[in-house]
């Protein structure tokens, strides 16, 4: 039996949040100068600066060679460095700049926005509801290989 994709179906109302999402996010961080995936970056190196570029690539989701040009896009622009690591001189650390901590203040202010946006209308409980929800569909799709 063939799938379809029905407008009350999980997959289709996802699929329409996350574009949704993506695009407003892109709007607000625009004027930053920062693209789609840069302020994920961002934030995981203002949680914790120095990382591997192979860390940021587990936590972010993507291949090597995605967070490795991201990186060198980033560093040219003055975002952050990329130092090799003091005692093993094959792995690199990333760094950010005294530009890209600046850019992670604009980011929270565009995720304040946004998410503002999101749950506009909702109740505290609703709120509530729909994080544990969210947190409990994104271990589902964490532990299980499809």
């Amino acid at each position: 039996m063939k799938f379809k994709a029905q407008k009350e179906s999980v997959n289709y109302l996802f699929t329409q949040v996350c574009k949704l999402r993506r695009n407003q996010s892109n709007l607000l961080l625009s004027a930053s100068g920062l693209h789609a995936g840069q302020d994920v970056l961002l934030y995981y190196l203002d949680m914790h600066d120095g990382q591997t570029i192979t860390a940021l690539a587990e936590k972010m989701q993507v291949q090597y060679a995605t967070i490795s040009n991201m990186i060198d896009r980033m560093e040219a622009a003055g975002l952050l460095n990329k130092k090799k690591d003091e005692v093993d001189k094959r792995t690199s650390r990333v760094f950010l700049t005294g530009e890209g901590r600046q850019c992670v203040g604009k980011i929270n202010d565009a995720w304040r926005i946004l998410e503002a946006k999101t749950l506009e209308g909702f109740t505290s409980d609703e709120k509530i509801a729909l994080t544990g929800l969210l947190s409990r569909i994104l271990l589902n799709l964490k532990s299980q290989s499809v």
